[in-house]
């Protein structure tokens, strides 16, 4: 028996150094690919970060550079110089230890510069990621909202400092947001950081109109802020950023056709916090005579469910309510609860995407404006591409 403890003692023993031994070796060639890419960006923020990233790596190629980015939004990708994009495959539930590997993908493609999406919430895994990992000279924080106050928080300011704890010492840091910005300077301040402000006023309405998607301009002024810091001509940077690969959750209009009735729908579920979601209400829907809301939830996400109720009770008066996904009761119960009557809600849980459409066709008037929100992952996305599909008609 003294034997086989022994025995099994040893090979734990060994196994242990083995590990220890693979994870030195693992790190200084992680090292050394570090110096082998100059420019290292990282993006953060709560809303806008794969967009952004997509955005600035393309303004990068616009500047000479050949770029590497890799997002994590509504779905992990890499994209190679603005051209060419690559899902990212996880045997497992995802973590910060990919990004090793994506360096070393980014070293045999030969870049110059890569541009990351932070893909980490736990404050001591952004410190790990952004300090130790990627060690970036630039970090664009695109703005603070409160949303994962459950990890971040327990306030809006908690996520200031935690976004700002992730900084490595001698990195510049741009940003967009304007409500917490002087929360922001201070912290940077505090911690010996370069912090530079941009603002959607600086990007024309002309420029803007030239983009394929609906565009948020805070996220191209912030691209164009970071892109003009390396010295890139405005021009050269904004033609390769009209040409970019958009993210799956990009906002994006449609025309549809719904069983004879024509609608004008946004999909802005991948804006799936009630700040978001109330900037794009305000600037999108111009015309609330005919105004309706897809609400889509998540089984996972009530909270997310009670938010939105609040927000839409409050402040995004709707002719009515489509109510898709799961749990849809709980929003439900809790949008008549705020005030919403009964009458408006059209709860659709359950239902099949055909019923959906159909139900959605025989509900509106004619002209309508439909703001699809709430979450895009999973159902989301594939009810909007089944209700694009089957109501597509030229704009």
């Amino acid at each position: 028996m003294d034997q086989i403890n022994l025995y099994m003692w040893l090979v734990l023993v060994i196994l242990t150094l083995l590990y220890v031994c693979y994870g030195i070796i693992e790190w200084s060639m992680h090292k050394k690919n570090l110096g082998m890419i100059p420019t290292r960006i990282v993006v953060n923020g709560t809303r806008g970060k794969s967009t952004v990233t997509r955005l600035v790596a393309a303004g990068l190629v616009g500047g000479g550079f050949r770029v590497m980015a890799k997002t994590t939004g509504t779905k992990p990708n890499i994209i190679i110089n603005n051209e060419q994009e690559i899902p990212v495959v996880r045997l497992g539930r995802a973590n910060i230890k990919e990004q090793l590997l994506i360096f070393k993908r980014a070293v045999n493609e030969r870049v110059d510069a890569i541009v990351f999406e932070n893909m980490s919430l736990r404050p001591d895994l952004q410190i790990m990621e952004e300090s130790k990992i990627i060690q970036p000279q630039f970090v664009v924080i695109t703005n603070v909202r409160q949303d994962h106050l459950d990890v971040m928080g327990p306030t809006p300011v908690d996520i200031v400092r935690n976004f700002i704890n992730a900084v490595p010492q001698g990195s510049t840091v741009f940003t967009a947001e304007n409500d917490l910005f002087p929360v922001m300077s201070e912290y940077a301040e505090r911690k010996g950081i370069k912090l530079i402000k941009a603002s959607e006023e600086e990007v024309e309405p002309e420029e803007m109109a030239k983009f394929p998607y609906v565009e948020h301009r805070e996220n191209v002024a912030l691209a164009l802020k970071v892109c003009a810091f390396l010295g890139i001509p405005r021009e050269r940077a904004l033609n390769e950023m009209y040409r970019y690969i958009p993210d799956p959750g990009v906002l994006k209009k449609y025309v549809l056709n719904f069983s004879g009735k024509k609608a004008v729908l946004y999909n802005a579920m991948a804006a799936n916090d009630p700040d978001s979601t109330y900037l794009i209400y305000e600037r999108l829907i111009t015309d609330k005579s005919n105004f309706y809301v897809l609400m889509n939830c998540r089984s996972d996400r009530v909270d997310r469910s009670k938010q939105m109720a609040e927000l839409l009770s409050t402040k995004v008066p709707a002719k009515l309510y489509f109510v898709t996904g799961g749990s849809t009761s709980v929003f439900c119960l809790y949008a008549q609860k705020l005030g919403i009557s009964e009458d408006k809600i059209v709860d659709l849980g359950g239902a099949e995407y055909e019923e959906i459409f159909n139900t959605i066709g025989q509900r509106i008037e004619d002209g309508a404006v439909i703001l699809a929100i709430g979450n895009i992952v999973g159902y989301g996305e594939s009810l909007i591409k089944f209700l694009v599909e089957k109501g597509f008609t030229e704009a």
